[in-house]
């Protein structure tokens, strides 16, 4: 079906490259308050902004992987790899958050950073809803009964959640950086949602370990 029936696939890739800074993303705010370089409007400027910063998390995520004393569950890395989409996308769709919620409980099954984003994600979807009536009615169109919310506070949630996927990304990123503290393998399972990867060999690693200067292999770690 790839092959005989390109259009189709590629329709989101087609689509997402010409559109602009939308609802959710950072590069909106960034545009909206004129912030140097990275609110840059022009198409062509946004694409490459996006690109950029998406290939550097991605290059990041693959170092971490790599030279991690331990091999990161898979959950983790395709957490890593899809927060780091949304946050350096161009557009947060709504149904972004139904991609995330998945992996987030399986990279980290612990309450309180997911419950954080929850509520900031809860927070969003009344904010912009809010700040469209608000838009709506500033345009001259007559609302009646609820006025909505200003621009700053719809960017206020917009922030906060953006600064929770990235709290969430962090508790992750500490996880792989120490297992000890990921609660999967504290039950003294290894990677159940990895498939063929789970108990299996590590093939390549770094020899380095940017976080923990002269910290050697610890012995039973694969």
């Amino acid at each position: 079906m790839l092959i005989v029936a390109p259009s189709g696939w590629a329709r989101f890739y087609v689509f997402s490259k010409d559109r602009g800074a939308d609802w959710g993303s950072v590069w909106y705010m960034f545009e909206h308050f004129n912030v140097p370089v990275l609110g840059n409007p022009q198409l062509s400027a946004l694409n490459k902004l996006s690109a950029v910063f998406f290939a550097v998390a991605c290059a990041a995520i693959a170092v971490l992987a790599l030279a991690a004393t331990r091999r990161p569950r898979l959950p983790q890395l395709c957490f890593l790899v899809l927060a780091a989409f949304l946050m350096t996308n161009k557009v947060w769709s709504p149904q972004y958050v139904v991609w995330l919620v998945p992996l987030a409980v399986l990279a980290r099954p612990r309450l309180w950073p997911y419950l954080l984003w929850q509520l900031a994600e809860v927070a969003y979807f009344f904010g912009i809803w809010g700040y469209l009536i608000f838009i709506y009615s500033a345009g001259g169109y007559q609302v009646t009964g609820y006025q909505g919310i200003s621009s700053g506070w719809y960017f206020a949630t917009l922030a906060a959640r953006f600064l929770t996927v990235g709290l969430l990304a962090a508790y992750v990123v500490r996880d792989i950086i120490d297992p000890e503290r990921d609660v999967v393998r504290a039950l003294g399972t290894d990677d159940l949602a990895g498939g063929v990867l789970d108990h299996a060999e590590d093939r390549f690693r770094l020899r380095f370990q940017p976080w923990r200067p002269g910290a050697q292999h610890r012995p039973g770690r694969c």
